[in-house]
């Protein structure tokens, strides 16, 4: 597998498992948010490491706007070929500071999400900070992840994921097994990490 995200853009939205994941994190945002619910008509969404923006096009028809940011340049051109109405995409790695629009309306989110982002990230702990730092207050940060096994392996374990989103630091924390893969005889769970900004 190459580590560049370039070499997947082409047939990222044909494949049926990323397909799957992104219906499945909408629809545990749904549950848990009531984003299809008229109190989300007025907010701004942050999709962080959007990809195609498979969640960012389900999400945007019950929301203001969604800023939709990734370091792939062709994951980002995929989106942008889509022309949705609401939904702005960034090329560029906020963390490091050098997406040209930074200034342009990169705080003040009412929800930032990120799906099979935050497993990938150097330094996972410190971006939830980041980015619990862009909420307004009472906005919501929920990520999903692969979950890892307590003996290691890819992604993020339970205890990983609660002590990022405690120390970033976010309240009403929820960090559960939300739903999985069955490949090849293997099940591969997906975690669900959520919090609130409680302070200004």
């Amino acid at each position: 597998m190459t580590d560049d995200w370039n070499d997947y853009a082409d047939g990222w939205d044909d494949n049926s498992d990323v397909r799957y994941y992104a219906s499945r994190a909408f629809a545990s945002l749904d549950e848990h948010l009531n984003l299809c619910g008229k109190n989300w008509r007025s907010k701004r969404v942050l999709d962080f490491g959007c990809g195609t923006g498979l969640l960012a096009e389900k999400v945007a028809p019950h929301v203001k706007e969604v800023v939709a940011v990734d370091t792939s340049e062709k994951m980002i051109a995929v989106l942008k070929a889509k022309n949705l109405p609401n939904v702005r995409a960034v090329h560029g790695d906020m963390l490091a500071g050098n997406v040209q629009e930074v200034e342009i309306g990169f705080s003040g989110f009412d929800l930032i999400c990120a799906s099979s982002v935050c497993a990938f990230l150097p330094d996972y702990s410190g971006a939830v900070a980041v980015l619990a730092g862009l909420l307004n207050k009472g906005g919501h940060f929920v990520q999903w992840d692969w979950q890892a096994s307590d003996e290691g392996g890819f992604g993020l374990t339970l205890h990983q994921m609660k002590a990022a989103l405690e120390a970033a630091p976010l309240g009403s924390i929820r960090v559960e097994r939300i739903f999985e893969f069955n490949s090849d005889e293997q099940v591969m769970p997906v975690l669900i990490g959520a919090g609130v900004r409680n302070t200004a």
